[in-house]
C-alpha cells in the first residue's frame, strides 16, 4: 500500500510542480541572458544599475516567504489557486521586463516579480512535505528542486534561440527573451489549475482507503507530538529553535553561490573571451552536471537516512571551485571547471538543508514557518551576491569570489553545528534526559513537536 501511494502521490504531485518551478526559475534568471544581449546598454544602464535590478527583487521575496507559507497552511484558499494566482501576477511583470522603456521600469517589475514569487517555491516545499514520509521527502524534493538546475541549461538555450529574433517586430532580442518567456509562464497557470492537487485531506485522486491509510502512515512517521496549529508554545518554538537558525545560515551560503552564478555567469564567461552566443551555450553543461550531482547525492542521502557528510562533500567541492576563481588562474579552462565546482556545489547544498530541516520539525504548523523561514530569510544570499560582484572589478571579480568561499565557509560551521546539536539531543532522549517533559499537561505535548521526549531527530 505504501509502494503504491508513494508512486500515486509521485506522478499526481510531482510533474506539474517540477515543469512550473522550470518556469519559475527561467523568469528569475533571464536578466543575466538579456544582460549581455544589450539590455544595460538600451536601457542607459549605468554603474552598479544592474545590481540593484538584481537585489531589489529579493527584499519582498525575503520578507513575505513566511507569511505566505502561514497563509497556505491556514487554507483560505486551494494550494492550486494561490500558486496558480501568484504565477499569473509574476508573469505579467515579466512581460513588463520586455516592454519596459527606462531603468526606473526594470525596477518596478522586478520588486513586484519578487512579491509574487516569494511564496512558490517555500509553498511548493510545504506541499511536496505533506505527501510524503521523512525518508521519502529527500528525493522527491530534489526531482522538484532540479527544475531549476535545469532551469539554468534551458534558459542559457533559450537565449541563445531567442537572440535571432532581434529586431523582430521592432523589438530587440533581449526583450524578446523576457516576453516569450512571460508568455510561456501564463501557459504554466493553466496547467497549475489543473494539475495540481490539494492537501492530502482533500485530496480526490486517492481512493478514501487510500486517503486513510496514508494520514495515518505520515501521523506515525511524524512521532506522537505533532501540532498542526499555531500557538503560543509553537511560534515560542519556531522563533527559538536554534536548528531553523543554523539551518537557515547554512541555507544563506549556499544560496549566495547560486545565485552568484545564475545572476553572473554568462558574464564571467564573456569577460573570458567568448563571444555572446558562445557564453550562452557554455553555460548549458555546468547546469546539466550540477543536476546529475544533486540526484545522486539526494538520492544516496535518502537511501542511507544521512545529510550531514554530503552537505560536507558538496562545500569542499565549493571551496576548490571558489579558490580555483579567487587564484585568478590565467587558464581559461581551470576558470570554467570552477564554474562547474561552485554550481554543482550550490546545487547539491540547497535542497539536502530544506530537506533535513523540515525531516526535524515536529508538526505541519512547524513545518511550514521552518520552510517558508529558510527559503526566504536564505535567500538574503542574493543579495549579497548582487552586490559583491562588482562592475568595476570585470574580470577579476575579487570581493565576489572572495566572498563566495568565506561564506561557503560559513556554511560548513553552521552545518557542523547543527549536525552536533541534533546528535547531542538524540543522545540526551535515549538516556531518559528529558523524560521530565512526560510530566507537562496533555495540551504542553500535544504542542511540544520535534521537542517531544520521543522525537529523534
Amino acid at each position: 500500500m505504501e509502494k503504491t501511494l508513494n508512486w500515486k502521490c509521485d506522478f499526481k504531485l510531482l510533474p506539474p510542480l517540477i515543469c512550473l518551478f522550470l518556469i519559475t526559475f527561467i523568469d528569475r534568471t533571464n536578466i543575466a541572458n538579456a544582460k549581455i544581449e544589450g539590455m544595460t546598454t538600451d536601457l542607459k544602464m549605468k554603474g552598479n544599475d544592474y545590481n540593484m535590478s538584481l537585489w531589489i527583487l529579493n527584499i519582498p521575496y525575503i520578507c513575505l516567504a513566511v507569511p505566505s507559507n502561514l497563509l497556505m497552511k491556514k487554507g483560505f484558499v486551494k494550494p492550486q489557486m494561490y500558486l496558480s494566482g501568484i504565477m499569473f501576477c509574476w508573469a505579467l511583470c515579466t512581460i513588463g521586463l520586455g516592454c519596459t522603456k527606462t531603468f526606473k521600469g526594470v525596477l518596478a517589475c522586478r520588486f513586484l516579480m519578487g512579491v509574487f514569487e516569494s511564496g512558490f517555491v517555500p509553498g511548493c516545499a510545504y506541499l511536496i512535505g505533506r505527501y510524503y514520509k521523512r525518508r521519502d521527502f529527500s528525493v522527491r524534493y530534489a526531482l522538484f528542486f532540479g527544475a531549476a538546475v535545469l532551469a539554468g541549461a534551458f534558459g542559457g538555450f533559450l537565449a541563445y534561440a531567442i537572440e535571432h529574433m532581434n529586431k523582430v517586430g521592432g523589438y530587440a532580442g533581449w526583450r524578446w527573451i523576457f516576453i516569450i518567456e512571460g508568455c510561456i509562464t501564463i501557459v504554466g497557470v493553466v496547467v497549475a489549475l489543473l494539475c495540481i492537487p490539494s492537501y492530502p485531506e482533500d485530496s480526490t485522486f486517492l481512493k478514501p482507503e487510500e486517503k486513510q491509510y496514508l494520514l495515518a502512515m505520515l501521523k506515525n512517521d511524524a512521532g506522537k507530538s505533532r501540532p498542526n496549529h499555531y500557538s503560543s508554545l509553537v511560534i515560542k518554538e519556531c522563533l527559538l529553535d536554534p536548528k531553523i537558525w543554523l539551518g537557515t545560515l547554512a541555507y544563506f551560503g549556499a544560496d549566495n553561490a547560486a545565485s552568484s552564478i545564475v545572476s553572473f555567469q554568462p558574464t564571467i564567461l564573456k569577460s573570458l573571451g567568448y563571444s555572446n552566443a558562445q557564453a550562452q551555450v557554455h553555460t548549458i553543461p555546468v547546469y546539466i552536471v550540477a543536476l546529475c550531482a544533486l540526484l545522486i547525492c539526494a538520492y544516496v542521502s535518502g537511501k542511507v537516512g544521512h545529510r550531514y557528510s554530503f552537505l560536507m562533500f558538496a562545500a569542499a567541492i565549493g571551496i576548490i571551485g571558489w579558490s580555483i576563481e579567487l587564484a585568478q588562474v590565467k587558464a581559461v579552462s581551470a576558470r570554467y571547471f570552477g564554474m562547474f565546482a561552485i554550481t554543482a556545489s550550490a546545487y547539491i547544498q540547497m535542497p539536502i538543508l530544506v530537506v533535513w530541516l523540515s525531516n526535524n520539525m515536529g508538526g505541519n504548523a512547524k513545518a511550514a514557518f521552518a520552510t517558508g523561514f529558510m527559503i526566504g530569510i536564505g535567500n538574503c544570499g542574493n543579495l549579497v551576491s548582487s552586490n559583491v560582484f562588482i562592475t568595476d572589478q570585470s574580470p577579476r571579480y575579487k570581493t565576489g569570489f572572495g566572498t563566495g568561499l568565506g561564506l561557503n565557509i560559513l556554511g560548513v560551521v553552521a552545518s557542523t553545528a547543527l549536525e552536533l546539536y541534533c546528535w547531542t539531543a538524540n543522545r540526551r532522549r535515549d538516556a531518559g534526559k528529558e523524560d521530565s517533559k512526560l510530566d507537562s499537561s496533555s495540551e504542553v505535548l500535544r504542542d511540544l513537536g520535534d521537542d517531544h521526549p520521543d522525537f529523534r531527530y
